[in-house]
């Protein structure tokens, strides 16, 4: 089932906005964060120019589960079955706690 409207909304706006903080604007050229919207998920693709053709590799996804009003955040988990593994501890109902913790990256799972 498709995340609910206003879900999809807020995620555009708050996931967005720091999509767009994260890409210097002198790499907007050659390098974009971009949201892929899935059934009941919102998967954070980095795309990169190379060579005049964009390649782009999944982050993160934030999982929403519409019963509870909750979210997830998942790693990727590179050749792994399946391919994502849950990353954060416990659902949260605030997605920007999910979002400082992508920022965060402790463990080197998103950005390394």
């Amino acid at each position: 089932m498709p995340l609910p409207v206003l879900i999809q909304h807020l995620v555009r706006n708050r996931l967005g906005a720091y999509c767009e903080r994260r890409v210097p604007a002198d790499a907007r050229a050659t390098q974009r964060l971009e949201l892929r919207f899935t059934d009941d998920a919102v998967i954070v693709v980095d795309s990169r120019q190379l060579d005049n053709r964009w390649l782009s590799l999944e982050i993160a996804r934030f999982r929403y589960n519409p019963a509870a009003g909750t979210w997830l955040l998942d790693a990727p988990h590179f050749g792994g079955t399946p391919p994502w593994r849950q990353h954060s501890r416990k659902p949260v109902r605030e997605i920007e706690r999910l979002i400082a913790l992508l920022d965060e990256d402790a463990d080197g799972v998103f950005w390394s």
